[in-house]
């Protein structure tokens, strides 16, 4: 290999492991408690995994080669699901959904971006936590970014409501 070809490509690969490491960042930042987690043969070459769970669900979120990033989180709160998805995405974006989410109930709701191949799904569950499901794959890291923000935004929020008795 000719010795320019060789330094470009060299170059290439530290500028693309510095924006792997600046998603980690936003995503760690965008919802506290992901930490780096071992990362299993099969998958990506980046897994961080939620450490406190309960607190926000529990799942993890995977970074690819091509700097795109999966959500997968279980056990979320509906409330919290809808209130962010409304907030980062807006009002009956989502298919099956002709209003907020939180008016929608619970189901599968799912919006595929044909600008970025993204794909979201948000399942609201009727079970006795009201928990739900969050799925975002292929997605560029500031939109992953925005949503675990929502999220964490949206948790901390409802915490400090008074709760009714």
């Amino acid at each position: 290999m000719k010795p320019n070809v060789k330094d470009a490509l060299e170059e290439w690969k530290e500028a693309s492991d510095d924006l792997r490491d600046s998603a980690v960042n936003a995503l760690r930042l965008a919802l506290p408690g992901l930490d780096y987690s071992k990362t299993p043969a099969y998958c990506c070459p980046v897994t961080l995994t939620i450490s406190k769970p309960n607190e926000l669900g529990d799942g993890r979120v995977c970074i690819d080669d091509d700097t795109r990033a999966t959500v997968e989180l279980e056990d979320v709160p509906n409330a919290v699901i809808a209130e962010a998805v409304d907030a980062v995405f807006g009002i009956a974006w989502f298919d099956q959904a002709d209003g907020p989410l939180e008016d929608a109930g619970p189901g599968t709701y799912n919006y595929d971006d044909e600008t970025t191949g993204g794909e979201y799904e948000v399942v609201l569950r009727d079970n006795e936590t009201a928990t739900g499901r969050v799925y975002v794959g292929y997605v560029p890291v500031p939109y992953a970014a925005e949503l675990l923000d929502a999220i964490s935004t949206a948790r901390e929020r409802q915490k400090k409501q008074p709760t009714a008795d």
